[in-house]
């Protein structure tokens, strides 16, 4: 029977509780609006809380005879268990969903394939006990494929981080993620409980990194424009420096057209709502090919992850077709329309700031020649 240190394990379930309730009161989670991550925030959250708890009831009833404890222990292990089952899942909805805006059809399909191998184990581990048992004097010991349905955990995790260097090898560097510190305590502790039964690390790791995880996010959130959630030009200055690794670069300068007669016509809240219009349309298309940044007032800024003339072209054309379709599909008051400069450039040839002159020129002649076509120049007077 291993020996178990009761008061460490609420001293460490307890300041996992105590780390999450600052979080809560912070209201830290909240800062993440877009795409469902302060859900998913939300989410982690509670599963800490819950898994504290049981985790808290688990040790102290251990060893403790009578049918009522033996079926208490049963339940609180069985949670703890599924908790930490799902805190996988949910980090890779997380990081997913910051940096791709959507979880895969491939991700989704994995996660469900590593959880469903973990939920039949668990089931056949009412009938024959698997990965873990409560004997006859209701001590808990692991059983023989406890270390299986770990590895199959540390699974989930390690898809989340190969989710982010992923996106990083594709975009040049140029989205972030705070993966180290969230996975680092909760790497730690897990080794630490898993060699060394009778203490409680793994939620308290898990806390540690979620509150890591939430410093890190506020200071992102010095670089997201609170309009629309799309990256500011802060960010633009802050990424100049990783894109001279990228030898090639396509870049995009956009503007939206009319956006005087909006505000004039319809006021400034409709101003503000096609701007936010424009912004998800633009993430939409650009997807994981690249990042958009609000560059100023109505102008955006569109970093593609190739240097393929071609692609570009083509994304601009759908960056137009996908606006003529949001006119089509919603009843707005004002239309969407944009001009829009793009170039390949060579980082070893120019910079960021000469790039921007460049497509800042090439998006007033396409705005031109689309005031040619609807005759309500604006700017002739200039």
């Amino acid at each position: 029977m291993h020996e178990i240190y009761l008061r460490e394990v609420y001293i460490a379930d307890m300041l996992g509780i105590f780390l999450i309730f600052g979080a809560i009161f912070s209201g830290a989670w909240k800062l993440q609006k877009k795409n469902g991550e302060d859900k998913v925030l939300l989410g982690i959250i509670i599963l800490v809380i819950v898994a504290c708890i049981a985790d808290a009831i688990t040790f102290s009833i251990d060893g403790h005879t009578g049918r009522f404890v033996k079926v208490l222990a049963y339940v609180s292990n069985n949670i703890v268990f599924l908790s930490n089952m799902a805190i996988g899942p949910l980090w890779v909805m997380l990081i997913s969903l910051h940096i791709n805006g959507v979880v895969s059809k491939f991700q989704r399909a994995f996660m469900l394939a590593v959880c469903g191998a973990i939920m039949v184990m668990m089931v056949i581990n009412f009938f024959n006990p698997i990965i873990f048992d409560i004997n006859e004097r209701n001590v808990y010991t692991r059983g023989p494929l406890f270390m299986v349905k770990n590895l199959l955990e540390v699974i989930l995790m390690a898809d989340g981080v190969v989710i982010y260097l992923i996106s990083r090898y594709r975009s040049g560097g140029v989205k972030f993620f705070p993966v180290l510190q969230f996975v680092t305590p909760i790497f730690i502790c897990v080794c630490l409980q898993m060699f060394y039964y009778g203490i409680s690390t793994i939620w308290v790791g898990i806390a540690v990194g979620y509150t890591s995880l939430m410093l890190a996010l506020q200071n992102e959130n010095i670089f997201i424009d609170k309009l629309t959630g799309l990256y500011n030009r802060y960010y633009l200055d802050k990424i100049s420096g990783e894109l001279k690794r990228k030898r090639k670069i396509t870049m995009m300068m956009l503007d939206m057209n009319d956006f005087k007669s909006i505000n004039d016509n319809f006021g400034h809240s409709q101003g503000d709502d096609a701007l936010v219009s424009l912004a998800d349309v633009l993430e939409k298309t650009v997807g994981a090919q690249g990042t958009v940044v609000r560059y100023a007032g109505d102008e955006f800024v569109i970093i593609l992850n190739n240097g393929d003339e071609d692609a570009a072209e083509k994304c601009k054309l759908q960056i137009k077709k996908n606006l003529e379709e949001f006119n089509e599909t919603h009843k707005k008051k004002y239309k969407l329309s944009a001009s829009i400069g793009v170039g390949v450039f060579d980082l070893e040839k120019s910079n960021v700031d000469k790039i921007l002159k460049k497509i800042d020129k090439l998006m007033y002649d396409d705005k031109r020649a689309y005031y040619a076509l609807t005759h309500n120049d604006r700017r002739r007077g200039r």
